[in-house]
């Protein structure tokens, strides 16, 4: 409030400085503008120090961030490297895990107020500060920490029911996400442990929901239970250290950095910063730039397979190879090291589990955030000269995607196979420029899921019938051309590519194979059907006119991001793009949502008959064929560990 009034003030000297402009004296016009800038100036240093003091408040419930003399900090990095510095500024690595200000905050906090398994919680703003009336979460955090479930009295303050557990008002400390969506974190009273709000705020839809609706995962599942200190901290901070205190529940973390950091690639900056404060250093360096500084790193002058461990070191899935030593100490991973002596990557699991969640079942990962794993089995990467820096760049780039400079295009790919230049067409049979000639479409399709929606897969590869009937993995073909059979997808790579046919199914000879991965498919291959039904590309290649009725059966689908994934591709869709749809609703509007898009479908322009769409003469679904395909849906439980 103490800004907005020196504001006012000085509006109202401005608006009698223009008035006595007219008829005063120099002096006192001299005054008067002295009196305006002044108070302009005392506005904005107030503001600054305000920010300061609402940053310092919170930053005394979270993780410390302080590694000196190790971790020097990025503001150290600015004086000198001030556009990598502003490059990454504009990064959302740097705003994965943030401090929770008004600046961070991207959720409303204006007296709302939910509810989630009869559980009521209240959000509120105070100034700068964010807090929530929520019931303590002391109950549900033993399966979080590896306090034995069974057990939950030996918990300070924990109720044997969670519904007559304490009401407690916790300030929202930290969040993690800019891009897509935000969760947020609170001080939970245990040293520093920061225990997740079991709500999500997406910024596509502008509302809350709960945060197991953002994830694949057990629809039979509820609550959610996750503790940043043991969950989060390997990749959405720099060099975190869990340093789990001797009870197992309390936490004394620390960070060189929330976020991700000029160092978290760079390695630990401080003796760099302290050699180079001697300016001949620096002039001797410059003269002779091609060595770079032994006291920093730079993934650029890496080997290919180091480089790309640097961003393996969190894009991929890795083990521990001491449980103890790392909830002390965390990873110990520092760019240049060997990545697999600190943390090795894991390609296949002993559990069935995270195999399943997490992989395909040929060994292809098929989650996001795992993209080393994808460029190890890269045929691509196999001569190592091949690395994320091929195609990414941290610097020169669009914070979305972080692309190198034309890495969109066809010249990703023809910097190394330069022979298909000259006649891209030839090598595609597609339409030069066209979507079916963009190598990326076909050698690296989106067949990871992931952050409620379909990824490129990192993994370069090229389209097989055999692969999608061996895994269960769609092929690039059909998930463009969502209308074809497996039949037809065969017999055009053995016509292009001299592939042996193979020898398929009655339905998979009839039907369109997006159709049989929608009513047969688990889970997972069904949210990235739903996806390729609102991707642009697909829609065209596959007249999208008979879409509508596929994403309705999705619009109940057991799993919340099936439903999510499913209502937004219909929105994409002529016709519906204002219809309204609430993917979290209860069940009996699920299916009155589902049976509206049915009517407005039938109602309008009656597609042509098509075997492959189990769409029969009249322009109807055949309803018996689509239930008895139903019936062999793959409901297994699955939970993709994203």
């Amino acid at each position: 409030m103490v800004v907005e009034w020196i504001f006012i003030v000085v509006l109202l000297a401005g608006a009698g400085l223009i008035t006595l402009g007219r008829r005063s004296d120099f002096r006192v016009r001299l005054f008067v503008g002295g009196t305006v800038l002044c108070g302009l100036v005392t506005a904005w240093l107030w503001q600054g120090q305000l920010d300061k003091r609402t940053t310092s408040r919170a930053q005394q419930t979270v993780p410390h961030q302080n590694r000196a003399p190790e971790y020097a900090g990025s503001d150290s990095c600015r004086v000198c490297h001030p556009d990598q510095y502003t490059t990454w500024h504009q990064s959302f690595h740097r705003t994965m895990t943030q401090v929770a200000t008004p600046q961070s905050v991207r959720g409303n906090f204006d007296g709302v107020s939910l509810s989630l398994d009869g559980e009521q919680f209240h959000f509120e703003r105070r100034g700068d500060e964010f807090w929530v009336e929520m019931p303590d979460p002391t109950y549900h955090l033993s399966s979080a920490v590896g306090q034995p479930s069974s057990e939950p009295a030996a918990i300070a303050g924990a109720s044997a029911d969670p519904h007559a557990t304490t009401r407690i008002r916790r300030r929202i400390s930290m969040t993690t996400g800019s891009h897509h969506m935000q969760a947020y974190w609170v001080d939970n009273g245990l040293g520093n442990q920061q225990y997740s709000l079991p709500f999500t705020y997406l910024f596509e839809t502008e509302r809350w929901v709960p945060r197991r609706a953002v994830f694949l995962k057990d629809p039979k599942v509820l609550g959610w239970n996750q503790v940043w200190n043991v969950g989060c901290i390997d990749c959405h901070a720099t060099a975190g250290q869990p340093r789990q205190l001797p009870d197992r529940l309390s936490f004394d973390t620390r960070v060189a950095e929330l976020g991700i950091s000029c160092e978290a690639c760079h390695g630990p900056a401080g003796e760099h910063v302290r050699l180079n404060s001697d300016p001949r250093r620096r002039y001797s360096l410059h003269h002779d730039g091609k060595k770079g500084d032994p006291s920093i790193v730079n993934p650029a002058r890496l080997t290919a397979r180091q480089s790309s461990e640097v961003c393996g070191s969190c894009h991929s899935i890795r083990g521990v190879i001491n449980e103890q030593a790392w909830l002390k100490e965390g990873t110990n991973y520092r760019p240049g090291d060997e990545l697999e002596k600190k943390s090795p990557v894991i390609l296949r699991s002993r559990s069935p589990e995270v195999q399943r969640g997490s992989f395909w079942n040929d060994g292809m990962v098929r989650v996001s955030g795992r993209d080393y794993n994808g460029v190890l089995n890269s045929p691509c990467f196999k001569g190592e000269k091949f690395s994320c820096l091929s195609c990414h760049s941290m610097h020169q780039s669009s914070p979305t995607n972080q692309l190198a400079l034309r890495m969109e295009t066809n010249d990703a790919c023809l910097q190394c196979h330069q022979s298909f230049a000259k006649d891209v067409p030839q090598h595609t049979h597609h339409t030069a420029g066209s979507e079916g000639s963009l190598c990326y479409n076909c050698h690296m399709p989106h067949t990871t899921y992931g952050l409620l929606k379909a990824i490129r897969s990192h993994q370069v590869s090229s389209p097989s019938v055999k692969t999608s009937l061996q895994t269960g993995r769609p092929n690039a073909c059909n998930l463009c051309h969502l209308d074809k059979t497996l039949d037809w997808t065969s017999q055009k790579l053995a016509a292009w590519y001299k592939i042996s046919p193979e020898r398929l199914s009655a339905e998979d000879n009839t039907v369109a194979a997006s159709i049989l991965w929608t009513l047969k498919g688990d889970a997972g291959q069904r949210a990235l059907i739903a996806w390729h039904m609102g991707w642009g590309p697909a829609r065209m290649a596959s007249n999208e006119a008979w879409i509508a009725p596929y994403l309705a059966l999705m619009l109940d689908d057991p799993y919340a991001v099936v439903r999510y994934i499913a209502g937004r591709s219909l929105g994409r869709l002529p016709g519906f793009r204002d219809f309204s749809y609430d993917y979290i609703a209860a069940a009996p509007e699920l299916g009155l949502a589902k049976e509206r898009v049915m009517e407005l479908w039938t109602k309008s322009k009656t597609p042509a008959a098509n075997k492959a769409l189990l769409i029969d003469q009249t322009g109807a679904l055949q309803r018996d064929a689509i239930d008895e395909l139903l019936k062999s849906r793959d409901n297994r439980v699955l939970e993709l560990l994203e």
